[in-house]
């Protein structure tokens, strides 16, 4: 991470993010074939310039430069706690950077969005890795989540009650707004939670959520990195928005899947019950939301930034809640992926075409892992070695 600066003051490579044309394109890939080593630097440069794509217009020339500093400030401080070396030098060095992205980049390529700048550093951080559930507090708590299954709710109070564990308020003050709680939930775990207003969020295995203790403002607003299954309590006043990286979806009370893992190509939203609207954070001039009626599935390809919509049987999508797994002619290389995070193991296929092979059935992922391998393994009509370590290979 030591080189990650000199590409946020590159002014060329700032214009080849916000408005890249054929000569940029050439000269940048070409320098990523030459230098495969710059290759996390170069990603991560491109995440952190394209979240000041949304910063509103209406802020002052200073205010720009705060919340940028006070972003990179974040990072830097998160990459300290895990023993890493530092990012940037300086506050100045914050303030000159600041300069060159809002004189030269974002004001001119700017693009409306609403995404909550409160969320911009967890939203840079890295993907899941401890197999360890946690609950970091506003404050800075960390509460261990020993049960392969947490129910954490919170009470009228303010008290946090885990399992059966009951936790006093953090009386953090959250007047800014940016003051988050970070419920980490590993391979192998889930968790249920109900937040402050009284939504029911599941949330699947290798997920993180980010939520205020109190939810202030117009709307009510989380940040999701996984999956998770919402039943929102209604309030038409203050709608309940989720962000992942790249969309907001917004409803007013209603039941909805969204999977969202930074692995995946694509982002699916499932509604199962009312209305939800979905749109895109960084939206071209004549890009519209998209809403959804019950039992339709909106799916996002990163890639090309569209969205599809189709009707689904939702309980495809949505009995993982309930420790039930169902799918219907679909890859084998994507049952194993929710395999692998559910049970935290790991597949190898000998042959990559096996994982194109379609499969149909559902299973009960309470049971033993080994049983559930065993099945899939006669579904699919293929062999499935255990290795060791929680290791499968497929043969055919």
């Amino acid at each position: 991470m030591d080189n990650l600066r000199k590409y946020l003051e590159d002014i060329f490579f700032i214009s080849w993010v916000f408005e890249p044309t054929t000569e940029l394109d050439l000269f940048w890939k070409q320098f990523h074939t030459e230098h495969t080593e710059e290759a996390k630097n170069i990603q991560m440069a491109r995440k952190i310039i394209l979240q000041f794509r949304t910063v509103a217009k209406s802020l002052s020339e200073e205010d720009k430069i705060l919340l940028f500093s006070r972003v990179l400030k974040q990072i830097e401080e998160k990459q300290k706690s895990k023993k890493t070396t530092r990012i940037f030098i300086g506050l100045l060095k914050y303030a000159a950077v600041a300069l060159i992205f809002f004189s030269i980049g974002a004001l001119l390529f700017y693009r409306p969005s609403t995404i909550n700048p409160a969320f911009y550093a967890f939203n840079l951080e890295e993907q899941i890795s401890d197999n360890q559930a946690q609950l970091i507090r506003s404050n800075g708590e960390n509460v261990i989540l020993d049960d392969k299954r947490s129910i954490i709710k919170y009470q009228k109070n303010g008290e946090l009650v885990i399992n059966k564990d009951t936790l006093k308020p953090t009386g953090s003050d959250s007047k800014t707004g940016i003051a988050l709680n970070q419920l980490i939930i590993p391979y192998g775990k889930t968790s249920e939670i109900l937040l402050p207003d009284g939504t029911k969020v599941v949330l699947n295995a290798g997920s993180r959520l980010a939520y205020p203790d109190h939810f202030k403002g117009g709307s009510r607003e989380v940040l999701l990195l996984g999956e998770a299954y919402f039943e929102v309590k209604h309030d038409s006043k203050h709608p309940f928005v989720v962000q992942v990286n790249d969309l907001r979806i917004e409803d007013l009370g209603t039941r909805f899947n969204v999977s969202a893992y930074p692995a995946d190509s694509r982002i699916e939203t499932v509604l199962t019950e009312g209305k939800v609207s979905i749109s895109q954070n960084n939206p071209g001039l004549f890009t519209q939301a998209t809403e959804l009626i019950p039992g339709q599935l909106a799916s996002f390809d990163r890639q090309t930034s569209q969205i599809k919509v189709k009707s689904v049987d939702v309980d495809d999508y949505t009995l993982w809640t309930q420790g039930i797994m169902k799918f219907e002619s679909v890859d084998l290389s994507r049952i194993l992926k929710k395999m692998e995070r559910f049970y935290n193991i790991h597949f190898q296929f000998n042959d990559p075409l096996l994982g194109l092979l379609k499969i149909s059935g559902k299973l009960e992922l309470k049971e033993d892992k080994n049983e559930v391998v065993d099945r899939i393994a006669h579904t699919a009509s293929v062999n499935i070695i255990n290795k060791g370590n929680d290791l499968y290979e497929i043969l055919k």
